[in-house]
């Protein structure tokens, strides 16, 4: 809803009116939805850092005895 252009009052409105509750059975309000969006967000950016590949490179490999 944010990504189309929906401010966080239209959100927690839209959400209240559902009658969808927080995860603690509260109401929302529009601090909470952007709280709750940007712990989405990063949450997101850390599964992506942490899923992220990187080339194996070994360089000047020798055994010795």
């Amino acid at each position: 809803m944010h990504k189309e252009g929906m401010g966080y009052r239209r959100i927690s409105d839209f959400l209240n009116r559902s009658g969808i509750k927080t995860h603690t059975g509260k109401t929302w309000s529009n601090s909470k939805v952007h709280a709750n969006l940007k712990r989405m967000q990063e949450r997101q950016e850390r599964i992506a850092f942490r899923n992220k590949t990187y080339p194996s490179q070994i360089l000047e490999f020798r055994i010795k005895e």
